[in-house]
């Protein structure tokens, strides 16, 4: 009997151990910043370590405003580990991007992204939710007032993505308007965002790249200038820099005029790039692109056209494209 008992008490220390130790373990998570980079001046090469000891890098955006976790230095040149939103994966990463002693600003400049999410409210409470959200922060200079802390904010698991403005009052960051942004099967949210000052009065405008998907064959990208004014989002222009819609095929192709008004009609495929260029104070949009058009049954192009067309300041947003 006494034989019994010991085996059954040593069988209970061998599998206590285990639900005891997940018990005292210490929650894993990113670490407080020790700083904020904030690239206003413009873009910075981002080198990301990958497992095989090679690097990938890539540009961060102008305006993006990211924590620094480590300095180090090489050969006389100064290096921060960020962690930055890849918008083509839709995930953070970590890398090192080479930096000046003046680029940085106190950890307690900013909000970290737990405090951004409590003040969010639900769903982000969830403790599932806020550990698969990932936040990207720009710094929207206004023609009155502080910068606006724009914060996109990224729940990919859940198909889940918005754009909120943080305005800073009596020292502190309150949320402001927000949009929900769509995420499509083929492409996640926003593909870009970056910070430009194309009006030249103060105020920065947000160029954000945005998918839509209509039908099976009926997709594309939108690019959309928006502006900051008086704590909402105003859209100052849009244009698609990718369109293609073949779920449905005209009875008759006809090249419209002028050719720009070919874009997204059935039967079309458009492809295109923004480009900006100095205008007065500012800088406009130019759209270069072309247009294909196709016929039922057939896999290449029947005919094209070659559109490049400046779209300039009103007053009150940008020439529309078409």
């Amino acid at each position: 009997m006494k034989t019994r008992i010991l085996v059954a008490w040593l069988a209970l220390g061998v599998f206590l151990p285990l639900p005891l130790a997940a018990k005292e373990k210490k929650p894993t998570g990113p670490p407080a910043p020790i700083g904020w980079l904030n690239l206003q001046a413009g873009s910075r090469s981002f080198s990301v370590p990958e497992p095989d000891f090679q690097k990938v890098t890539r540009n961060l955006a102008r305006g993006a405003l990211l924590p620094v976790f480590k300095t180090k230095e090489k050969r006389g040149a100064k290096f921060a580990q960020v962690g930055a939103l890849n918008f083509g994966m839709g995930s953070s990463e970590l890398g090192w991007v080479e930096i000046n002693s003046s680029d940085l600003k106190p950890p307690e400049s900013y909000p970290l992204d737990s405090e951004l999410l409590r003040l969010l409210g639900a769903p982000y409470l969830d403790d599932f939710t806020a550990e698969h959200t990932d936040i990207a922060r720009f710094l929207v200079r206004q023609a009155q007032g502080p910068p606006a802390l724009l914060c996109y904010v990224l729940t990919a698991p859940l198909s889940m993505a918005k754009l909120v403005i943080f305005t800073l009052s009596q020292g502190r960051y309150l949320p402001g308007a927000a949009l929900n942004i769509l995420i499509t099967e083929m492409k996640a949210g926003i593909t870009s965002l970056e910070i430009r000052d194309l009006v030249g009065d103060g105020s920065d405008c947000v160029i954000t790249k945005e998918p839509f998907h209509e039908q099976a064959q009926t997709y594309g990208t939108n690019l959309l200038i928006r502006k900051i004014a008086d704590g909402q989002f105003q859209v100052l222009w849009q244009a698609p820099i990718e369109f293609q819609n073949l779920s449905q095929y005209s009875s008759k192709m006809e090249i419209l005029q002028p050719p720009e008004q070919n874009i997204g009609v059935p039967g079309t495929v458009t492809t295109g790039d923004v480009t900006f260029r100095p205008s007065g104070r500012g800088q406009e949009p130019v759209w270069k692109g072309k247009i294909e058009f196709f016929v039922f049954g057939r896999d290449k192009a029947v005919d094209s056209v070659n559109i490049e067309k400046v779209c300039p300041w009103d007053g009150q947003g940008f020439a529309p494209l078409r």
